[in-house]
């Protein structure tokens, strides 16, 4: 089952492979932030090697555009791409694939609420934030891959070399922490 999201992807990829450039950019708006703040979750050195490394797989991704063969999703390859990236700088550096322990939360409001709500949201948003900083590393990681960036389990599993169960394992017990820890939260309000 194809689902929006995909055909999306499937159609920018289309207008990508003729050199339309309103599809490049919609498709590093779409996938931009995901993958920088994956891939500051892989280098030891977050300050802009993140950035530059992104940028770098977004060039290849341009320059190879008429070559592209994707196999999964648009979002698998781009996620895939950056971590291979990220195994090639470690292998120059002659060091270990660094682990994830740094993720940032993107927070979005909309400018016609009005300021209590927005002062209602930013509070939830901060409490949740708080709670996924308490799951575990992996934990964390997995549940942000699959709620912010939008990858299905086996995307995920595929990415992070897990099984599609252990995944499926690690985002269960993150919903059901979240969802424990929210009703404490409800209940001092």
């Amino acid at each position: 089952m194809i689902t929006t999201n995909q055909s999306e992807d499937f159609e920018l990829l289309n207008k990508l492979r003729t050199g339309n450039r309103p599809a490049f950019s919609a498709i590093f708006l779409k996938y931009h932030s995901g993958l920088v703040r994956y891939g500051k979750s892989l280098l030891s050195n977050t300050n802009h090697e993140a950035d530059d490394v992104v940028q770098e797989v977004f060039l290849k991704f341009w320059s190879q555009r008429n070559n592209l063969i994707i196999h999964s999703s648009l979002s698998a390859f781009l996620f895939t791409a950056l971590k291979n990236k990220v195994k090639d700088i470690y292998r120059e550096k002659h060091l270990p694939l660094y682990d994830p322990t740094e993720m940032q939360f993107n927070e979005e409001t909309s400018v016609a609420q009005s300021p209590d709500n927005i002062l209602i949201f930013k509070e939830l948003n901060y409490s949740i934030e708080e709670m996924i900083n308490l799951l575990p590393t992996k934990t964390q990681l997995i549940f942000r891959m699959n709620r912010e960036d939008n990858l299905t389990y086996d995307e995920i599993a595929s990415l992070l070399n897990l099984t599609r169960n252990s995944v499926k394992t690690h985002m269960f017990r993150a919903i059901k922490f979240l969802k424990e820890h929210y009703g404490h939260y409800k209940s001092q309000l």
